[in-house]
């Protein structure tokens, strides 16, 4: 039974080396884009924002409501947990 074990070994493995070969470098934010975020945060009124966010090399994408904007750490509050204002990379109104 040893074979087994040592392919199971291997694929967890080859999971996680196929994850770190995809990372990808966080992409830098033009100072439109900023400014852009800043005014949807601004002028917030509880409509859905789809973020996308930065996070361990990859991009992700959440269509959500903002609980609240805790600028003294500088986090979003959502609903499912929070979000770093450095992590965001673009910010769209619903």
């Amino acid at each position: 039974w040893a074979p087994f074990s040592s392919l199971i070994e291997q694929s967890t493995c080859l999971e996680k080396m196929k994850y770190e070969k995809n990372k990808i470098d966080k992409p830098l934010i033009s100072s439109d884009r900023a400014e852009k975020i800043n005014q949807i945060l601004v002028n917030y009124a509880g409509q859905e924002v789809e973020i996308k966010y930065y996070y361990d090399g990859y991009i992700y994408t959440i269509t959500t409501t903002i609980k609240r904007i805790d600028k003294e750490y500088k986090k979003l509050v959502l609903p499912s947990g929070t979000l770093s204002f450095k992590d965001i990379i673009d910010l769209t109104s619903k």
